[in-house]
């Protein structure tokens, strides 16, 4: 990636809730290389919502279904403190079964590295650089 991908996004905190070890070591990964600061990763509901107490983060990129339950608690407190979130997740908008995971922003799962980017720049209101908006890479 070069350096005016990170511009956007850098110094930001961004919670990682995922329950799958490798996928959140990716998110990991890719939120670094975007010049942000992760949080976590956590895995379940009540270590998500102890990480909220904590520092509040700027945007929480939220997994759908955490060890089988699904994370609406989590959005419920997020939605209460006014923290923008991203669903990431697997599953179809019926799927969540209302609620504020099914009318938050999403990104399927698998994602691009572009993707992600898009996503989080527009859960946030910041504009995509050139290269951002070309990068499709995974």
């Amino acid at each position: 990636m070069s350096a005016g991908t990170r511009v956007d996004l850098a110094g930001l905190r961004v919670l990682v809730v995922e329950d799958e070890f490798m996928l959140a070591e990716y998110f990991q990964v890719l939120l670094e290389e975007f010049g942000c600061e992760v949080v976590g990763p956590v895995a379940t509901i009540p270590a998500a919502i102890a990480k909220l107490s904590e520092a509040p983060p700027d945007c929480v990129m939220l997994d759908a279904n955490l060890r089988g339950k699904s994370s609406e608690p989590i959005a419920m407190e997020l939605h209460a403190h006014g923290i923008p979130f991203l669903v990431v997740t697997g599953y179809s908008v019926r799927d969540l079964k209302g609620g504020l995971l099914s009318g938050a922003p999403q990104v399927r799962k698998p994602m691009s590295t572009g993707e992600l980017k898009t996503a989080l720049c527009s859960l946030l209101d910041i504009p995509l650089t050139g290269d951002a908006k070309s990068d499709t890479g995974s």
